[in-house]
C-alpha cells in the first residue's frame, strides 16, 4: 500500500514515525506556514498522558518537556493541574527523522490511501455544515520579570500566558466573538511598549472545536484512493479547552488499530471523544446566548479531570459564567 499524509504537523508527524516503523512506503506533503516556528497554530501545552503517548513512538518525552505546571491562575482562582509546555518544534522534528517533507500538492492517482492531517483546512474531506473555527493570535514573548501561569476567560474564549524556558513564554487567545488581538491589548499582556518585555514572535491562526460527531465522515473515496482523517481534521481538540495535542495523538493510535475497517474507525472515534459533544453542546449555548444549568458545569468540572484540574461545582458554573 502506498500512503500519503497531508499535513507534517504533530499529528502527521506521529503517524508518519508509527506507519515508517512497520515499513510502510510513505510520503509526507505540507505547505509553508509562514511562521517563523514554520507550524500554526503553535500550541505549546499539553497535558498528562503526552509521555505515554510519545513513548509509543520511541521517543523520550523528558527531552521535549520545557516545563511542568503543577496549577494555573483562573479569573483570579488558583486551581491544581498537572500540566506542561512543550517544544512542539523539537517533537516534530524528531518524529520525521529524515522524512523529507513535499510541498507541490500530490499526484492522488498514485496513492491507495491519503491520511488527511491538515487541521482547521481538511483539506481532503467534505467540508462541514456546522464547523465551528475558533480565531486566535499567538505571541512568544522574553519578560525580565517572571509571569504567572494564568487564563483570562471571556468572549467565548480565553487568554493565556504559560511559561517556556528561562525567560520566555507563550502568550496568546482566541475568542469566537471578538478580535483576539484586540483581547490581548485590553489585557496589557503583550507588547514591546511595556517595560521589560520583548516580542520573539507572533502569529494567527484557527482551531476547530466542532467536536468529533459534527465532524463526520471520517473516512471518505477520492478517485481511487481512500482518505481517511485524524487529528483537527476530524475534530480531535476540546471544544471548551482548545487542547487537541493528546487527542490528535490518540486518533493515530485508533487508525493504526482499525487500519481496513473505516466503520470501526468511526465508532471508536465516538466513543473515545464522545466527551468532546458535551463541550460542544455547552459552547453552543454559550454562542446562543441561553442560560447555563448546572450540567453545563457538571461537564467542565468532569472533562477538566483529564487535565487533573481539581474544580469544583460551584468554581465550574462561575468560570462558565466568565466565558460569555
Amino acid at each position: 500500500m502506498k500512503i500519503a499524509i497531508m499535513g507534517a504537523g504533530i499529528t502527521g508527524a506521529y503517524l508518519y514515525r508509527l506507519l515508517d516503523a512497520k515499513k510502510q512506503t510513505v510520503d509526507i506533503f505540507d505547505t509553508d506556514t509562514g511562521t517563523t516556528c514554520g507550524i500554526s497554530p503553535c500550541a505549546w501545552g499539553t497535558s498528562r498522558g503526552f509521555p505515554e503517548l510519545v513513548k509509543v513512538s520511541g521517543l523520550d518525552a523528558s527531552k521535549y518537556i520545557l516545563e511542568r505546571l503543577n496549577h494555573l491562575i483562573m479569573d483570579g482562582l488558583r486551581i491544581t493541574a498537572d500540566l506542561m509546555s512543550i517544544d512542539k518544534r523539537a517533537l516534530i522534528r524528531d518524529l520525521l527523522q529524515d522524512a523529507r517533507i513535499i510541498h507541490s500538492p500530490p499526484d492522488a492517482t498514485q496513492y491507495d490511501r491519503i491520511i488527511d492531517a491538515t487541521g482547521v483546512s481538511r483539506a481532503f474531506l467534505p467540508p462541514l455544515r456546522d464547523d465551528t473555527i475558533l480565531p486566535c493570535t499567538q505571541y512568544r514573548i522574553r519578560a525580565d520579570a517572571p509571569l504567572e501561569n494564568r487564563i483570562k476567560l471571556g468572549r467565548i474564549g480565553y487568554a493565556w500566558s504559560f511559561p517556556l524556558s528561562g525567560n520566555e513564554y507563550h502568550v496568546g487567545c482566541g475568542s469566537l466573538v471578538s478580535d483576539p488581538q484586540r483581547i490581548l491589548k485590553e489585557l496589557g499582556w503583550v507588547g514591546n511598549h511595556r517595560s521589560g518585555m520583548n516580542v520573539l514572535c507572533a502569529c494567527s491562526g484557527r482551531i476547530r472545536l466542532t467536536a468529533p460527531r459534527y465532524s463526520q465522515p471520517f473516512v471518505t473515496v477520492n478517485g481511487h484512493s481512500e482518505v481517511w482523517g485524524v487529528g483537527e481534521a476530524i475534530g480531535c481538540v476540546a471544544p471548551l479547552a482548545g487542547d487537541g495535542i493528546i487527542p490528535g495523538m490518540r486518533s493515530v493510535q485508533i487508525l493504526m488499530e482499525r487500519w481496513d475497517d473505516p466503520a470501526a474507525y468511526t465508532r471508536a472515534l465516538l466513543k473515545e471523544f464522545g466527551w468532546m459533544e458535551n463541550e460542544r453542546r455547552v459552547v453552543d449555548k454559550l454562542r446562543r446566548n441561553e442560560a447555563l444549568r448546572l450540567s453545563d458545569a457538571w461537564v467542565l468540572k468532569k472533562n477538566s479531570r483529564r487535565m487533573a484540574m481539581e474544580v469544583g461545582l460551584k468554581e465550574a458554573a462561575t468560570l462558565l459564567r466568565h466565558l460569555r
